[in-house]
């Protein structure tokens, strides 16, 4: 589980320094700065989902 949260960080890592590179230049299109709004926040879904999925407890849990 860890490793798929380290790869979602890595990922947002990569989109985040993307983003500020296409800021920079000044000259983005439409559909690209759709694309990035969407696998930004497609991101930070799965990453929510991965998070809740490591730190829900577990059956045994329960009867203790």
């Amino acid at each position: 589980m860890m490793k798929k949260i380290y790869w979602l960080r890595r990922t947002g890592a990569m989109l985040f320094m993307f983003g500020i590179g296409a800021a920079l230049t000044g000259n983005v299109p439409d559909w690209l700065k759709a694309a990035y709004v969407t696998a930004v926040f497609g991101l930070v879904l799965i990453y929510d989902v991965a998070e809740y999925e490591q730190k829900k407890p577990t059956k045994e849990a329960d009867y203790e």
